[in-house]
C-alpha cells in the first residue's frame, strides 16, 4: 500500500502554466453548464456550448442571447472578462509580485552576509576587530572575506585570488551554483548598462569601503545564499549584489543584531532580528530591497489593470449616451427585441473589448452598420482589446515615461519595462517587433477592406450603403475577422472569394502576436518561449527564424482543424447530402471549425435561425466544436513558459534544466572568448 501511494505521488503531473490555463478555461466552461442549465430554458448541450464559447471568447452561439434570462446574460458578461488575456496576464504579474515578496523574505538573511556564523563585520579603523579563526574545512572555489584596515587596500584580493588596486568600479557578478563552481565555472560580470550582456570578471574587483572579507572558504552550507543569486534576472538580481558600497556608507557591527551595511537606506521603524530577519518593512522598504524589477512589475500591474478596465469604461461612456440619444431606427430595434438601452451599451462594450462576439441583437451589428459613432468606437475597442493590445500597451507605457518626473522611481520602472519588456510581460515586446506587429496588422486589415469593397461592388447586400459607411462597415468587419466575431454583413450573401479571405484571416489572426512572442528578443542565450519537443532554432537569421515558427504553427494547427471538420462531416453527412439544405456544405462546416479553432466567432449561419451554424449540429457535432474552441484557445501558449511568467526559483530560471545548462554554457563560452581577446 505504501508503495502504491508512493507510485501515485510520483505519477502526479507537474502543473505548469499551460496546464493551469487549461484547468481554468475548462472549469469556467463547466461552470457555464451549472449556471445556465438549471432554469430550464437552455438544453444541456447548449448550456455547455455557451460555457465553452464564453470562456474561450469564441462567440459562437446556438441560441439568441435575447432569449436568455438576465442572470444568464450577466454570467456571459462576467466569464469572458475573467478568462480574457487582459485579465489573466495581469493576474500572473500579481502572482509574480507575491512570489517576489516571498523570495525577498527568504533572501533577507543572505543580503548582509552569506553565513551568520562565518562573517565578522567591523567598522573601519577599529583595531579590536579581529577576524574569527575557523577550523579548516574542505575548500571550494569561492570568496575570501576578511576584516582589513584602510591602509591594506592595496593588498586586497579578487574573487579569483589576483591582487587589485585600491579602487574598483561598481560591478555586479553572476555567481555560478556550487556544482558549476567546483567544475571551474568562472564568475562573470553583468554590465549594468546592458542588462543582457555578460562579461568575464575584470582585473579590478570589489573594494568594500568597510573592508569586509570572508576569511574561511565557502562550503556547501553557503549554497542557499549563493544559489539564490544564480538568476540575476529575478528577485536576486536586485538584492544579492557583490560590489562596493555607496559612498559614505559604513558597515557596522553589533552583538545584538546582524549587520545591514549592504542594504539600501531603510526607514527608521525597520528592525533587524536574529538571522537577519527584517521586521516592520514598509512598501518603500520592500521596493528598495527588491530593486528595479520589483518596482517595474508593480507599475506594470497597475498599468495593465487600468488599461483593461479602462477600455471597458471607455466603451460604456461612449456607447451608453449615444444609444440613449440615437435615432429612432436603432432604439426601436432594441425595443422590438425587448432590450434595455443601457444594458445594450454595457454588453456591446464588453463584447468588443474582450473580443467575445456575442451580441444581444439577433442580427449582430448589421442594423448599426450605418451608425458612424458606434462603428468607430467598437472598431477601436476590437483592435485595442486583442490584436493591437501589445502595441497600445507599449504606447501607453512610453507616453507615461515621458510624462512622469525625470528622476522619479516611476520613470526608472517605466524605462525598465521599455528596455526589457519580455522579462516582465508576455505581451509586451521591444520597439522593433512592436512596429513590425503594427505594420502586419495594418496591412492585413487593409487587404480585407479592399477585398470586401472591390469584390462586392455589384452585391446588393453591400452596395446599398453609401461609400463612407460602406468603408467604415468593411473596416469593422475586417477587425471582427481577426478575433471579435461580430458582423455588419450577412456573410452568407457576400462574394465566395470574400468568404474564403475571411476564413484565411480567421486562421492567421493570432499568428502575428504568436510569432512576435516567439521571435522577440531572446534573453541570455535562450529563447524566451520554449515549446514542447522543439529544438532551439538559429536565431541569428531573423527571416528563417520567423518562417520556421510559421511553418511549425501551420503543421501543428491544421491537424486539429481537419480532424474536427472530418468528424462533423461524418456526423452531419445526411444534411450535407440533402439538396433541401444548401446551407449545409463542407465549406460552411470548414468555415465553422476554423472560426471555433481561431476563437473568432464568425459563422455563415443557417436560414432558419439567427444563431450560428453550430445550432443545427447534433450533440456530437457541438461537442467537437467545444473541443476545437478549447484547444484553439491554447494554440499559442508554450509548454515551458518564458521568463515573463516564471516564478523565482523555477527550474529553467535558476540555472537548472536544459535551458539553464545552455545559459551556463553560453556564459562560459562568451567569457572565455572575451578573455582571449
Amino acid at each position: 500500500m505504501v508503495k502504491l501511494i508512493g507510485a501515485i505521488g510520483a505519477w502526479r503531473p507537474k502543473l505548469d502554466f499551460i496546464a493551469l490555463h487549461y484547468i481554468w478555461i475548462i472549469f469556467c466552461a463547466i461552470l457555464g453548464f451549472i449556471v445556465l442549465y438549471p432554469h430550464g430554458n437552455v438544453p444541456a448541450i447548449d448550456a455547455l456550448f455557451f460555457g465553452a464559447s464564453a470562456s474561450t471568447e469564441s462567440g459562437l452561439n446556438t441560441i439568441d442571447l435575447k432569449e436568455l434570462k438576465m442572470y444568464q446574460q450577466l454570467y456571459l458578461y462576467v466569464i469572458p472578462m475573467i478568462t480574457n488575456l487582459g485579465f489573466i496576464n495581469p493576474f500572473v504579474v500579481a502572482v509574480r509580485i507575491y512570489w517576489f515578496r516571498k523570495k525577498l523574505k527568504q533572501m533577507r538573511p543572505s543580503i548582509s552576509r552569506p553565513d551568520p556564523e562565518a562573517v565578522v563585520l567591523a567598522l573601519r579603523g577599529h583595531e579590536d576587530a579581529k577576524p574569527r579563526q575557523e577550523e579548516p574545512r574542505p575548500r571550494s572555489p569561492s570568496l575570501d572575506l576578511a576584516v582589513e584596515d584602510e591602509e591594506d587596500d592595496e593588498k586586497k584580493t579578487r574573487l579569483d585570488g589576483k591582487p587589485i588596486g585600491p579602487e574598483a568600479p561598481d560591478t555586479t557578478y553572476f555567481i555560478p551554483p556550487p556544482r558549476e563552481r567546483d567544475s571551474g565555472q568562472p564568475f562573470v560580470v553583468v554590465d549594468p548598462r546592458n542588462d543582457d550582456e555578460i562579461r568575464p570578471a575584470p582585473a579590478e574587483h570589489m573594494d568594500s569601503e568597510a573592508g569586509v572579507r570572508l576569511r574561511r572558504p565557502m562550503t556547501a552550507r553557503d549554497g542557499p545564499a549563493l544559489t539564490t543569486a544564480r538568476s540575476l534576472q529575478h528577485a536576486a538580481s536586485s538584492v544579492f549584489v557583490l560590489g562596493p558600497n555607496k559612498a559614505g556608507r559604513r558597515n557596522s557591527v553589533s552583538s545584538r543584531a546582524p549587520a545591514t551595511s549592504n542594504l539600501p537606506a531603510l526607514s527608521r521603524q525597520v528592525t533587524v532580528g536574529r538571522n537577519s530577519k527584517f521586521y516592520n518593512l514598509t512598501p518603500e522598504d520592500e521596493e528598495k530591497l527588491g530593486g528595479i524589477e520589483y518596482r517595474a512589475l508593480k507599475v506594470l500591474l497597475k498599468v495593465t489593470i487600468a488599461y483593461f478596465f479602462g477600455l471597458h469604461l471607455l466603451g460604456i461612456v461612449c456607447l451608453v449616451p449615444w444609444i440613449h440619444n440615437a435615432p429612432a431606427k436603432y432604439t426601436d430595434w432594441l425595443a422590438q427585441n425587448g432590450l434595455d438601452k443601457t444594458w445594450w451599451g454595457f454588453y456591446s462594450a464588453q463584447t468588443m473589448v474582450d473580443n467575445l462576439g456575442f451580441t444581444l441583437t439577433p442580427d449582430s451589428m448589421v442594423t448599426f452598420r450605418d451608425a458612424t459613432w458606434p462603428m468607430l468606437i467598437m472598431t477601436f475597442l476590437a483592435f485595442a482589446g486583442n490584436t493591437l493590445y501589445p502595441v497600445l500597451l507599449r504606447l501607453t507605457i512610453y507616453v507615461m515615461s515621458k510624462v512622469v518626473p525625470a528622476r522619479s522611481s516611476t520613470k526608472e520602472a517605466l524605462q525598465f519595462l521599455l528596455d526589457h519588456p519580455r522579462r516582465c510581460y508576455t505581451l509586451l515586446f521591444p520597439s522593433g517587433p512592436t512596429w513590425v506587429l503594427f505594420v502586419i496588422i495594418a496591412a492585413l486589415n487593409l487587404i480585407d477592406v479592399v477585398l470586401i469593397i472591390v469584390l462586392d461592388l455589384d452585391n446588393p447586400a453591400i452596395n446599398d450603403l453609401p461609400m463612407g459607411p460602406r468603408v467604415l462597415s468593411a473596416l469593422f468587419q475586417a477587425a471582427s475577422s481577426r478575433h471579435t466575431g461580430t458582423s455588419t454583413l450577412n456573410l452568407a450573401l457576400i462574394n465566395p472569394a470574400v468568404q474564403f479571405s475571411l476564413l484565411v484571416m480567421m486562421y492567421i489572426a493570432i499568428l502575428p502576436i504568436a510569432i512576435s512572442i516567439r521571435a522577440s528578443n531572446t534573453y541570455e542565450e535562450k529563447s524566451l518561449g520554449m515549446y514542447k519537443d522543439q529544438e532551439l532554432p538559429d536565431e541569428s537569421d531573423a527571416s528563417s527564424y520567423v518562417v520556421m515558427h510559421f511553418r511549425n504553427q501551420l503543421s501543428f494547427d491544421l491537424w486539429y482543424i481537419f480532424l474536427g471538420t472530418f468528424c462533423i462531416c461524418v456526423a452531419e453527412s445526411q444534411k450535407i447530402s440533402d439538396p433541401a439544405e444548401p446551407a449545409f456544405s463542407v465549406f460552411s462546416i470548414f468555415f465553422e471549425c476554423v472560426s471555433a479553432y481561431g476563437t473568432v466567432g464568425l459563422s455563415l449561419g443557417h436560414p432558419s435561425v439567427s444563431a450560428s451554424l453550430s445550432s443545427q449540429f447534433g450533440i456530437f457535432g457541438k461537442l467537437v466544436i467545444c473541443a476545437a474552441m478549447i484547444r484553439g484557445r491554447h494554440r499559442t501558449l508554450p509548454y515551458a513558459i518564458d521568463r515573463a511568467i516564471m516564478l523565482p526559483g523555477e527550474g529553467s530560471d535558476d540555472g537548472t534544466g536544459p535551458q539553464g545548462d545552455a545559459l551556463l554554457r553560453g556564459a562560459t563560452a562568451r567569457s572565455e572568448k572575451e578573455a582571449t581577446d
